[in-house]
């Protein structure tokens, strides 16, 4: 029974009525609901039918229970419109921030309290940038859930995203810190010495072109136009799941030919002259191509190593700051970075604008 009878000295009649429901919330956990101090059964029982209401509300929409995680697998699998490449990187979201968070919640029953409160925690540790993606996510699921009637509305109009920690990151490698990972490539044991080699040749490509790294593994040697001195740049090397394909651009403003500066010409010159058998100008010990992941866990190693931050997309930056720093003009850095928006080539000259930008220097670069 939900509403029991209790002793009170206070009620005239010498007893109260008190409701008290046990059930299960949308995450496993028991929860009770209790209150007394009704004077009749009547107003008792009114407030527990609306109370019983609120705690079963949605779970008519259908009959088996689905958790959020369930949701999102259909979400994800059954999506003809999201490109490979952005499935996986939301399956990698959803993997660290929500699989053992939201995951296991019945999403009939997630609230906006809930899910706003989670978005609350998230702020304390995570970047801005981060919980955007994550709420990206979430808004998926949960408008796939509507529109395939798994549930009867979505829980919130609009969550408060405000408050958000934007943490100012280090976005260019000074020439020392760069000379130290070239260093770092420079003494491999005999097991190494392939891959360590087209590492570095793969760092000189990233600071003298600012390419991405999948445009950078997916450059083949018919792509390098010595003579003329530009590399076309027209593929990407990407893992979706475990499988290392070569893809399309994600834009037409990425198809474009960037320069080969003196520096580069002769480093490649050297590089094809050791490794004429890869038909990739950055290959693996086997001759094919090099997977983005083992060169991205490789510098990741060796930045904790030598106790800098560093990433490869830091020499897209850096490149863009050094043409800035030349007075390099913003149309031509947009066509040079395959920037699609005119806007982000201007925001990052802005931001330049602002700070100082002298902590890079290399020679004959666009001079």
């Amino acid at each position: 029974m939900s509403i029991r009878k209790r002793e009170s000295k206070k009620a005239k009649n010498g007893y109260v009525f008190e409701v008290f429901i046990k059930y299960v919330d949308y995450a496993g956990n028991k929860k009770r609901i209790s209150k007394s101090g009704f004077l009749t059964k009547k107003e008792a029982q009114i407030y527990e039918a609306e109370k019983k209401k609120e705690i079963s509300e949605n779970t008519n929409i259908k009959t088996k229970k689905y958790t959020f995680n369930d949701i999102f697998n259909l979400y994800i699998n059954n999506d003809p419109f999201t490109k490979d490449s952005t499935k996986y990187c939301r399956l990698s979201t959803y993997n660290k921030h929500l699989k053992n968070t939201l995951g296991p919640c019945d999403i009939s029953k997630l609230d906006y309290e809930y899910i706003q409160n989670f978005f609350n925690e998230k702020a304390k540790t995570e970047t801005k940038t981060l919980i955007e993606n994550i709420y990206r996510v979430v808004n998926g699921v949960f408008t796939y859930a509507y529109n395939n009637n798994y549930i009867i509305r979505k829980p919130y109009v609009k969550l408060k995203l405000n408050g958000l920690k934007t943490l100012k990151k280090k976005n260019t490698i000074t020439i020392d810190e760069f000379k130290q990972f070239i260093d770092n490539y420079s003494h491999p044991n005999i097991n190494k010495r392939v891959e360590y080699d087209n590492y570095i040749v793969a760092l000189y490509i990233g600071l003298y072109t600012g390419i991405r790294l999948g445009e950078c593994l997916g450059i083949k040697k018919e792509d390098v136009d010595m003579i003329n001195r530009n590399i076309s740049i027209n593929k990407q090397l990407q893992i979706i799941g475990s499988d290392i394909r070569i893809s399309e651009l994600k834009t037409n403003s990425s198809y474009r030919k960037v320069p080969i500066s003196d520096e580069l010409y002769e480093i490649l010159k050297k590089h094809f002259k050791k490794y004429p058998e890869s038909e990739f100008v950055i290959c693996d010990k086997d001759m094919g191509c090099m997977s983005p992941r083992k060169i991205q866990k490789s510098i990741q190693r060796a930045s904790q190593k030598l106790n800098i931050d560093f990433h490869y997309h830091m020499l897209r930056h850096t490149f863009i700051t050094q043409l800035y720093n030349n007075g390099v003009d913003i149309k031509v850095t947009q066509l040079l970075a395959g920037h699609s928006s005119y806007k982000t080539t201007a925001d990052i000259y802005t931001e330049l604008d602002n700070e100082k930008t002298s902590n890079f220097q290399t020679t004959n670069l666009y001079n």
